[in-house]
């Protein structure tokens, strides 16, 4: 294992980036092939920042990234195939800034969907949700989840409180991990109709 330089980067087998709360990311490749699926299969993402640290060897060095202050871990591999996502999400993938302002219409505010109105149980509800990370730059991801009876729309909000980890496929290609004991707080567009009874009703001033 060794520390990713621009020059070996696009040679790399496997390559990880690290990103921690004080905003700085570490990356590092693994050219071998068969130490790259090592690795790779023993990556559960949902226990991923379970451990207390991961630790990283290589030829002249040893590092250890502690999880508690690990916002998210990148794997970029042209072949791996990503996880089967949880809590009966279709799919999550990463957007650029752009991409999520133009698709949840927020320079548009007459063509954005209102909360209120609903899915119908058993449709796909497509959301676009801003992820306000400890110490990182925001991140944007697109949701597609089925539609579910409304009594159990709170599960998004509860699975994302739940300081437990989840997946998402990147813009370039690869898998991302964050860390969701690091979440500070989120944002979705549109939300679920349902929303709990102590909910504070007003409009973003920003």
């Amino acid at each position: 294992m060794t520390t990713n330089s621009q020059n070996g980067a696009s040679n790399a087998a496997l390559t990880m980036h690290f990103h921690l709360t004080d905003g700085s990311v570490h990356s590092f490749v693994q050219t071998d092939d068969a130490a790259a699926r090592n690795i790779w299969d023993g990556v559960e993402p949902a226990l991923l920042f379970s451990r207390p640290r991961i630790v990283i060897g290589s030829e002249h060095s040893k590092t250890v990234f502690v999880s508690a202050e690990t916002t998210r871990i990148d794997f970029l591999h042209e072949s791996f195939q990503c996880w089967e996502f949880p809590a009966g999400y279709s799919d999550i993938v990463e957007l650029s800034e752009e991409e999520f302002r133009t698709h949840a219409h927020l320079d548009q505010p007459a063509r954005m969907t209102k909360r209120e109105q609903p899915t119908p149980p058993g449709g796909l509800l497509v959301s676009f949700v801003k992820l306000r990370m400890r110490g990182g730059r925001p991140v944007f991801v697109m949701v597609e989840i089925p539609v579910k009876l409304p009594a159990e729309n709170q599960s998004f909000m509860q699975f994302m409180l739940s300081k437990a980890s989840v997946h998402m496929r990147l813009r370039g290609g690869g898998i991302g991990v964050l860390n969701l004991a690091n979440l500070a707080a989120y944002a979705v567009y549109p939300g679920v109709a349902q929303i709990p009874s102590d909910a504070w009703i007003a409009e973003p001033a920003d």
